[in-house]
C-alpha cells in the first residue's frame, strides 16, 4: 500500500516542480529589456515595445538566416549588460556588427 501511494504522488511532485519553474523561464532578449527597464526606468508600455522589438528583430533573424548573430547577441547583451547609474551599456561591440552586417 505504501509503494502504490509513493508511486502515485511522485508525478504529482514532479508536476508540481515543473510547473512551479515555469514562470521564471524567459529568453535573454526579455530578460535584457527587464535590465535596461530596471536601469533606465521605463513605464509598462515602454518594457512592452522592448519585448515586442526584440521578437520582431529574432523574427527578422530567422527571415534571413541570421539567428546564431541574433541569439549570440542577445547572450552578449544579457552576460555583459551594466548599470551606470541610469545609463545601460554591454560590451557587445562584436557581435552587435555580426547581427548589422547579417541582416544587411
Amino acid at each position: 500500500m505504501k509503494n502504490l501511494l509513493l508511486s502515485a504522488i511522485r508525478p504529482l511532485f514532479l508536476l508540481t516542480f515543473l510547473a512551479a519553474a515555469l514562470p521564471a523561464c524567459r529568453t535573454d532578449a526579455e530578460a535584457v529589456c527587464d535590465f535596461k527597464c530596471e536601469c533606465e526606468g521605463c513605464s509598462p508600455s515602454q518594457a512592452d515595445d522592448c519585448y515586442r522589438h526584440a521578437a520582431d528583430e529574432e523574427f527578422e533573424a530567422d527571415r534571413r538566416n541570421c539567428l546564431d548573430y541574433w541569439d549570440d547577441l542577445q547572450a552578449c547583451e544579457y552576460d555583459t549588460g551594466r548599470c551606470g547609474g541610469s545609463d545601460w551599456t554591454t560590451a557587445c561591440k562584436v557581435e552587435k556588427e555580426r547581427w548589422d552586417n547579417c541582416r544587411k
